[in-house]
């Protein structure tokens, strides 16, 4: 496809979701994206598999969503044969990108310093789970041990209640926090290899993306500034936040606006508070256990219909708090195209996020189904490389290789 990357070549040595992550918006952008798989395939396919009973091999969008748009070959790198192969995929490959384990990278002969001098123009594009030093520099991390947990999030913000229980956190999101910026890195670096035409080794970790998102958190938890969690509802700042409605539904809002404090006591009733001096600023966060009851029953009383709606009047930045499931459904979604359509070969239709690239320079493609197994583009990408058909032959009944049909 065209794109403001057509001409540059990916080769994907990952699986489950940070480093697909990247590739996929690197097709989308345009590059030639490659993803290498073991003969067993991506652990990712069965975990797609697995989120629903009518998930399988032919309806797998969990998969789909992070490797929609590569070409698929499928390498045993235990062999000599297959490494062969890996090496001369990265001959002319712009970019290695790989979440593979540092360890594991250096017995395959793929580690940062095996390739530099080797291909000098690579971008060579690593995941990590902690970081390359340290002593949890070898330790196994997912997005929701390393992003998730060890960054803070689930333990703290998790409302204290008598039935606390820290939050469940949901699978790929500190993977493609990571991925985007690995994203960034990747096409910084394929920039400045036009000014120096050097290559350049770049990491996105985990822990240390976890540690920056929720940076504003690690801040003012230290112990000079005192903020503590995890908290009651009712510790947190008032009147903002979330607060629950007649209807059983919750909305949220932010006094960051000028003037939006005046707009939520007016507009509740409240608006008697405004000549409080004990609500007044210096005082409120101290006065909060009295003012809290006081919204969260004004909010209480009415739908969460009603308050949307009354914000909406005065532009008061306030939302209903929607549920993952009201998305498919979201007109503001389907107005700009965040959501899409995506028809499977078993016949069945699924909504699916759209590509997030956003340019007026590049249309990304519509997602598409990835192959079922596999090694779809196996043998053809080996004849490029120049391997003969009895070659490829060879190397698929030795298992060196596999291809679809194999499955």
């Amino acid at each position: 496809m065209s794109g403001p990357l057509s001409g540059i070549k990916v080769v994907e040595l990952a699986a489950f979701v940070a480093a697909p992550s990247a590739g996929r918006i690197l097709s989308d952008l345009g590059a030639e994206v490659i993803k290498v798989e073991a003969p067993s395939g991506d652990g990712w396919r069965i975990t797609g598999i697995s989120y629903r009973p009518r998930f399988n091999k032919d309806e797998n969008p969990v998969f789909d969503i992070y490797n929609t748009g590569k070409k698929f070959i499928s390498l045993n790198l235990k062999t000599e044969a297959g490494k062969e192969a890996m090496f001369k995929l990265l001959e002319d490959a712009d970019v290695f990108l790989t979440n593979t384990r540092p360890a594991a990278l250096k017995r395959l002969g793929l580690a940062y310093e095996d390739l530099k001098e080797k291909y000098p123009k690579l971008i060579y594009a690593l995941v990590l789970g902690y970081g390359e030093k340290g002593p949890e520099k070898d330790t196994p991390a997912f997005d929701t041990t390393a992003f998730w947990s060890r960054a803070g999030f689930l333990r703290d913000l998790s409302p204290l209640t008598d039935e606390y229980y820290p939050m469940n956190p949901p699978s790929g999101v500190g993977d493609t926090a990571t991925g985007y910026l690995l994203v960034a890195e990747i096409t910084t670096a394929l920039f400045n290899r036009t000014r120096t035409g050097k290559g350049d080794f770049v990491r996105s970790t985990l822990f240390h993306n976890g540690i920056f998102c929720f940076g504003t958190m690690q801040i003012i938890t230290q112990k000079p500034f005192g903020t503590v969690y995890p908290c009651h509802r009712k510790d947190l700042g008032v009147p903002g936040g979330s607060y629950e409605c007649s209807d059983g539904e919750w909305i949220y809002f932010t006094l960051a606006a000028p003037g939006s404090l005046d707009k939520v006591c007016k507009l509740t009733g409240l608006g008697h508070l405004l000549e409080d001096p004990e609500f007044a600023p210096a005082k409120r966060q101290a006065n909060r256990h009295i003012y809290y009851p006081m919204f969260r029953d004004a909010f209480k009383s009415q739908p969460s219909e009603h308050w949307t709606r009354l914000a909406k009047e005065v532009d008061l930045t306030l939302v209903r708090m929607h549920h993952f499931s009201d998305i498919s459904e979201d007109e503001q979604a389907w107005a700009n195209g965040y959501i899409e359509h995506v028809e499977f070969p078993n016949g069945n239709v699924d909504v699916m996020p759209a590509s997030p690239i956003e340019m007026d320079s590049c249309t990304p493609p519509k997602t598409k189904p990835t192959p079922n197994a596999p090694g779809a583009d196996t043998a053809a990408i080996l004849a490029q490389l120049g391997y003969t058909d009895a070659q490829i032959q060879a190397m698929l009944e030795t298992g060196a290789a596999v291809a679809l049909q194999q499955q």
